[in-house]
């Protein structure tokens, strides 16, 4: 599932070949679950002839500022994902459904060019992304105003995330997953950090210490913004990771570190999560009595829990 370093990619690939060009074409495939009910003509007629004008990103939405007061608001889901016409793709990672070399792509939901050098578009095999057309600022649309802070944008202050969440008696796993509370962290990032804090994926949030919250906002920020540094390529990512090693559940041998260090699986927030029993204790004091439903984003466009939820929210970053 991309998260929010695979999300900053396709921001950058759309905001370096779009960005003060013209639409000048547009084709919307009748798929009104994609297009949050739309039609494929609305759609279309909303974006023919707008200059983009600018790019944004929160979390795991970003968009393209129009001119006109316009936006064109994405979502990838579990599969989605941006193509530009005679390049690579917006993911580094393959997802899981092929959709081969001929353009347009299988599975494309959008198209758009501009003029006859340039073609972008966006495919989802699985239709679990969204496509928003929105008059006026992206950033202040319901998808996005409801997101809680950015690791990479506007992280909090230590103060404030230890009072967020500490407060909650969710698991800490679950909580990192809630995008009303952590925007664009998914599975593999909430792994990480927790394996890089020695944090236990079931501990309560509130049971934590002032250290370990302080140690596990350092590390939010440290693994989003050396996955955004590297352009989410991950065989750039450190080889210490976590990452690299968390993709053998199921196989016959028991997945290891290289030093030999045991890695382990368990269900959190209904989402498999890994962890190394060595390094990421949890002691009875510590194991969650609830479970709050958490959500990370097998329901796109859904928040999880309340704004209240999240730590205070800095003002935000526009490109």
């Amino acid at each position: 599932m991309p998260e929010l370093p695979d999300v900053e990619r396709a921001r950058r690939l759309l905001d370096a070949r779009c960005v003060g060009r013209k639409i000048t074409w547009v084709q919307a495939a009748d798929d009104h679950i994609v297009f949050g009910g739309r039609s494929s003509g609305d759609i279309e007629r909303h974006l023919r002839g707008c200059a983009v004008v600018g790019s944004g990103r929160r979390g795991k939405q970003f968009w393209l500022a129009l001119a006109g007061g316009r936006a064109l608001l994405l979502h990838f889901g579990m599969t989605g994902e941006i193509h530009v016409r005679g390049e690579a793709t917006s993911h580094y990672r393959k997802i899981e459904a092929a959709v081969g070399d001929e353009w347009p792509p299988r599975y494309t939901k959008l198209e758009l060019r501009f003029g006859e050098d340039l073609a972008v578009a966006y495919t989802d095999p699985r239709r679990l992304g969204r496509i928003h057309a929105i008059d006026g600022d992206a950033a202040d649309s319901p998808q996005v105003a409801k997101l809680g802070f950015d690791p990479v944008l506007d992280p909090p202050t230590p103060a404030d995330f230890a009072q967020a969440v500490t407060r909650r008696r969710t698991p800490i796993k679950a909580l990192l997953l809630n995008q009303a509370f952590s925007a664009g962290v998914g599975n593999w990032i909430a792994d990480e950090v927790l394996f890089q804090s020695g944090i236990h994926p079931e501990h309560v949030a509130a049971a934590l210490s002032r250290d370990q919250t302080d140690t596990l906002l350092a590390q939010l920020k440290h693994v989003c913004t050396v996955a955004v540094d590297v352009n989410a390529e991950s065989e750039r990512f450190p080889r210490d990771w976590l990452f690299h090693y968390r993709w053998a559940k199921g196989k016959r041998a028991t997945p290891l570190l290289p030093d030999g260090r045991q890695i382990a699986f368990v269900t959190v927030g209904g989402r498999t999560s890994a962890y190394v029993p060595n390094v990421q204790a949890l002691l009875g004091a510590a194991a969650a009595e609830t479970g709050d439903a958490e959500v990370d984003d097998a329901k796109p466009g859904d928040a999880g829990a309340s704004d209240a939820d999240a730590p205070p929210r800095r003002k935000r970053r526009r490109r």
